[in-house]
């Protein structure tokens, strides 16, 4: 037994190392590049070989580098080689230097208070006032009380200077325009207290709200504004009307005498001149007139023909809801006979055959069970109880 149990472990032994072997031959073909992350420098040097632009030659020249790199033998190492390698280049640790005690922290804080309180003391003008130590902090709080007190001291100061400077300016200016009027007072001579003073002169003179015509000519004077309108010439807007209008003027002018039909004409011809120097439209040519009216005529007929063709449509589409509606209301009505049909319909068939399986004889009663369900409902058996 003995003998056994100490030849198991040296053959278990022999056969670990054997494939200890075998396991670390097939480990050290494979590149250790591919289980070994680079570090940060070479990983960029890889992948940025073309960052910057480089010429045709250049490039080739790169790769051709990198490809004799890749296949030196010196560059593939096994993953031995590169841990011995790394393991005798590990830089040496250097040791921290000794912490400071908390007295020399406590002083450190200490002079850095000091440091801060001396600058802001001198900040504000009066450095004197501040102290190092505990002691000082009642002093502290006098000194910044008694700064503060002395600004506002000096911006009341300051408001009331600009305030008076204000005050000083206006006064100057009221002195000068007081000034300029007693010289011009001076320069127009004695005036009369009581008068009232003048109107404010006009750059342009305001003319007369009626002036009379001042343009003349040796054989024809323009008509004045007091002999009659100033627009003798009579508007009309609707194109139908003026031509109307147009055509009563020329009837009328036919039947006059020569002499006052001139007159007449005159005058017109006057009136339609001041009414297009008024910037106002004449109408008074009759092909014109003429053609508006048809225009206007075409309109109106279009117009009626798009009533008379909405209006229709109009109509059609009322007959149609009002049909939809009557038939809607006929089926419904339609609907609700043919249910109540239906309804006495199966009333009857219920009184005569009864529920399913009455008639077998698989209830209770056997064939007396059936007739009973022929009767009244809610009086089923109501007699064969008493």
């Amino acid at each position: 037994m003995s003998a056994t149990t100490q030849e198991i472990p040296a053959e278990l032994y022999s056969s670990l190392e054997k494939h200890d072997a075998a396991f670390t031959q097939l480990l050290s073909l494979i590149p250790a590049q591919y289980y070994i992350a680079l570090a940060p420098e070479e990983a960029d040097n890889k992948w940025m070989i073309n960052k910057k632009r480089k010429t045709g030659e250049e490039l080739k020249e790169s790769k051709k580098k990198s490809k004799h790199a890749k296949l030196d033998p010196a560059n593939n190492r096994t993953t031995v080689e590169i841990l011995a390698q790394g393991s005798g280049a590990a830089p040496a640790l250097t040791p921290l230097p000794p912490s400071a005690s908390i007295s020399e922290l406590r002083a450190k804080l200490q002079m850095r208070l000091d440091h801060f309180r001396r600058n802001r003391a001198a900040d504000a003008g009066d450095s004197s006032s501040f102290s190092t130590g505990a002691a000082a902090q009642g002093e502290d709080a006098a000194s910044r009380d008694a700064l503060e007190q002395e600004q506002r001291r000096k911006r009341g100061e300051m408001r009331d200077r600009r305030r008076n400077e204000r005050k000083e300016e206006r006064r100057k200016e009221k002195a000068e325009k007081d000034v300029k009027k007693e010289k011009k007072a001076a320069q127009k001579g004695p005036a009369d207290v009581s008068a009232k003073p003048a109107k404010t002169q006009l750059i342009v003179p305001q003319l007369p709200a009626h002036q009379e015509d001042s343009l003349s000519f040796p054989s024809v004077s323009l008509p004045s504004s007091s002999s009659g309108p100033k627009s003798q010439y009579k508007r009309i807007a609707n194109p139908s009307q003026a031509l109307a209008h147009l055509e009563n003027q020329k009837a009328k002018l036919a039947a006059l005498p020569e002499e006052k039909r001139k007159e007449a004409e005159e005058r017109e011809r006057w009136a339609k001149a001041e009414e297009r120097a008024s910037g106002g439209k004449v109408a008074d040519q009759e092909k014109v007139l003429k053609n508006a009216v048809k225009r206007k005529e075409k309109g109106k007929a279009k117009s009626g023909k798009e009533w008379s063709e909405r209006k229709r449509e109009l109509q059609k589409s009322s007959e149609i809801s009002i049909k939809k509606r009557n038939d809607n209301l006929a089926k419904r009505l339609e609907d609700k006979r043919n249910k109540r049909a239906g309804g006495s319909a199966d009333k009857k068939k219920g009184g005569s055959g009864g529920k399913k399986g009455g008639s077998g004889g698989g209830g209770k009663g056997g064939a007396s069970g059936g007739a009973k369900k022929g009767g009244r409902p809610g009086f089923e058996g109501g007699k064969g109880k008493k």
